[in-house]
């Protein structure tokens, strides 16, 4: 059962995340969005509760890991980021419209 209130927007999409309290950074890549969060993959685990920076689609947000889990050859991580960055951003727009242009281009 999925406990998520807000819709999903699946892909595949290249993240770049900024740990902010040491500047270490990860290249990932996008799984899903919603209004309410992120979830990506990364090579390495990161630490629940980390402020970070991402950058998706020339935009740049900020918020905090809630989990990283092992998941086959990569960590599965939930990245919350504040709901008014993400409405402000219009990213579940760009990326639900990168979406279906990407599927038209098939």
């Amino acid at each position: 059962m999925d406990r998520r209130f807000k819709q999903r927007f699946t892909t595949d999409l290249p993240v770049l995340l900024t740990q902010l309290d040491d500047g270490v950074t990860s290249s990932g890549h996008l799984e899903d969005i919603s209004d309410s969060g992120i979830c990506s993959f990364f090579a390495v685990p990161l630490e629940p509760g980390a402020v970070v920076k991402l950058e998706i689609l020339g935009l740049t947000l900020y918020g905090h890991i809630v989990y990283s889990n092992p998941y086959e050859d990569a960590y599965r991580t939930g990245i919350f980021v504040e709901p008014a960055l993400l409405d402000s951003s219009n990213i579940t727009e760009l990326v639900q419209n990168y979406i279906i242009s990407s599927a038209g281009r098939r």
